[in-house]
Order: C-alpha cells, then sequence, then structure tokens
C-alpha cells in the first residue's frame, strides 16, 4: 500500500498564481491549515508570457515573508534561478532563512533558461547575454559544489572555473544537517550531475516526461551504486486538474482537443481526472520513486475557490493513496 500523505510522499503547493503577497500568503495559511507539506514559488524577476509586465514578486523576499509568517509548513523555490546570485551568497541566504524559519527552507536548484531576464537585467554583466546551454550547467555544477561546502562548514574555500572562494564563513549554519540539495533537471547531462552532486532531483511536466527523467536518472544512480532511497525525488506538476465527475472530466478533455491538445496523450499522462484516475496516475510517480509533489489544484478563479479545490484534493486522492 502506497502513503501518500505521511511517509515518504508529500504535497507540496505551488503559489505564485496568487499573485500578490497578501494572496498567496492567504494561500500559503491555508495550505498550512490543510497540512500540506510545503509552499513553493518559482524564481524569475518578470512574467514569463505576453508582454512582461504582470506584477511579478521577487522570489527570495516573497517567500521570507511567507516563511517568518508561518509556523511549520516548508518553503522553497522551484526552482531556485542560478544566474541570479552569487553562489556563496545563495548560500549565506540559504543558512539565514533555515535558522529564521525554524529548519524548514526546502532547496531545489535550477540553471537558468529565461532569456530576456538575461538581457534585461544583464546578469552576466557587460552585456554578455544569456551563456551556451554548455555554460549554464557548468556553473550550475560548480555552485551546487560551493553551496554544499558552504551549507556544512562554516569555513569554505573553493578553486573553481567560475568561481573562487578563500576561507568564504557561513556563521550560523543552518538548522537542517545533513541539509538536502536538490537540482531541478530535464536533460541528460544535467541529470548526471544530479546524481553524482546533489541530494535529490525535481522532474517536471507529465507522466511521460516525468518517467523519461526518471529513467536517465535512475541509470546514473546505479553507476554510482546509489538507490532511490539514498536521494530525495520530487516533481512539479503547476496544472492539476481535479475533476468532479467522468461527464466533466470528458468535457474538458472535449474543450482541450479544440484548441489542438492531443487528448489520448492527455489521458494517458497529463495530471487531469476524476479522483480515480489522479489516485492512479500518482501511483504510477510513486513507483517511478517520487517523494514529493508540488501541484496547484485547478479549476480555481480566487483563492477561496484554490483552498477549497486543496481541500477536496486532499481528501479525495491523496487520503485514498
Amino acid at each position: 500500500m502506497h502513503q501518500l500523505w505521511g511517509t515518504p510522499k508529500k504535497i507540496g503547493v505551488y503559489v505564485r498564481g496568487a499573485q500578490t503577497y497578501p494572496k498567496m500568503l492567504e494561500l500559503t495559511k491555508a495550505a498550512e491549515k490543510l497540512d500540506y507539506y510545503g509552499v513553493f514559488l518559482n524564481d524569475h524577476v518578470e512574467g514569463l508570457s505576453g508582454d512582461r509586465k504582470e506584477p511579478y514578486w521577487e522570489a527570495w523576499t516573497t517567500m521570507t515573508g511567507l516563511g517568518v509568517e508561518t509556523k511549520k509548513i516548508r518553503i522553497g523555490h522551484i526552482t531556485l534561478f542560478n544566474s541570479l546570485r552569487n553562489p556563496a551568497y545563495l548560500a549565506k541566504s540559504v543558512a539565514t532563512l533555515d535558522q529564521m524559519t525554524g529548519g524548514r527552507y526546502e532547496f531545489i536548484l535550477g540553471a537558468g533558461w529565461n532569456e530576456p531576464e538575461y538581457l534585461g537585467y544583464d546578469l552576466m554583466e557587460k552585456g554578455r547575454g544569456m551563456p551556451s546551454a554548455g555554460e549554464r550547467v557548468s556553473r550550475l555544477k560548480e555552485s551546487v559544489e560551493i553551496i554544499k561546502g558552504m551549507l556544512h562548514n562554516e569555513l569554505f574555500s573553493y578553486d573553481g572555473r567560475y568561481w573562487k572562494l578563500k576561507e568564504a564563513a557561513n556563521v550560523p549554519q543552518p538548522v537542517q544537517k545533513p541539509f538536502r540539495i536538490s537540482i531541478g533537471a530535464r536533460q541528460p547531462r544535467m541529470i548526471k550531475i544530479t546524481a553524482k552532486y546533489a541530494d535529490g532531483i525535481n522532474a517536471s511536466g507529465n507522466l511521460q516526461n516525468i518517467a523519461r527523467i526518471l529513467g536517465h536518472y535512475h541509470k546514473n544512480l546505479e553507476k554510482l551504486e546509489k538507490t532511490v532511497d539514498d536521494v530525495f525525488i520530487s516533481g512539479f506538476a503547476p496544472s492539476v486538474y481535479l475533476m468532479k465527475n467522468k461527464a466533466e472530466y470528458e468535457e474538458t478533455l472535449q474543450k482541450w482537443k479544440a484548441r489542438g491538445t492531443d487528448i489520448k496523450v492527455a489521458r494517458e499522462y497529463d495530471f487531469i481526472g476524476t479522483p480515480d484516475v489522479l489516485i492512479e496516475k500518482w501511483r504510477r510517480a510513486m513507483d517511478l520513486g517520487m517523494k514529493m509533489s508540488v501541484i496547484n489544484v485547478r479549476p480555481s478563479k480566487t483563492i477561496k475557490e484554490n483552498a477549497e479545490m486543496l481541500a477536496l484534493f486532499k481528501d479525495q486522492v491523496a487520503s485514498q493513496l
């Protein structure tokens, strides 16, 4: 029998859709009251669609606020944008936030991918623009080594290609010991680095994509003589559609079909369905080793409706696993 709501499977809530800090806090407190595992926010400085002018609260500041205004729910970013911060300074920030929240910070790092942010904020300085995918991944590898070193040592030195640290101090250390570091990975080289240097992986997308990512990950773990029990596998499903009944499920699929979605793929792999369908899909994810998922349950148009959907998901899906 799988167990979802306790150990090992846990559910986190994606709160960016709430848009403003007061609404994110309202949704976070609702999730905490429902005993959800954590709340998570993507790490970008601008909107990712349209004219990019939608209000976008900076993720580290926002998550700090959510952390200090809650008591037990975990907090995290999905995923931290590596190029936004110096890795040594990020390690200091992580340790501080973990102390401020009593050991509740969940760390997931990504390499970065959104070119307008690189250009708009001149993240690499001197107008360099966005580095190649290869360089971004190489930088992430060094960042993981630096962050891991600084979160487990009060003084840490590092001699890499991109960063050179001379006894960087990080006191106080984080509350959590050992401190878990996960990487959001999708492509083979990133997955290989994740298996070797990190403590866990975050795989995003539908079941088909998750299976592809974790298939590569498991092979790399085997080469390193590791097992799924040695790592923390998590997922990100920003849109989970909980349907009231089969009729609503079929009606929604037909609407998707009309706008070009392959509903055969959606029916088999996307996180949409009645409670029974979603239970079966989550069990398939758990069979791949997934221990935690970050979700946003739809349909909902207001924070009140979102909280109600989270309660339904807990009662109708999570509690049945």
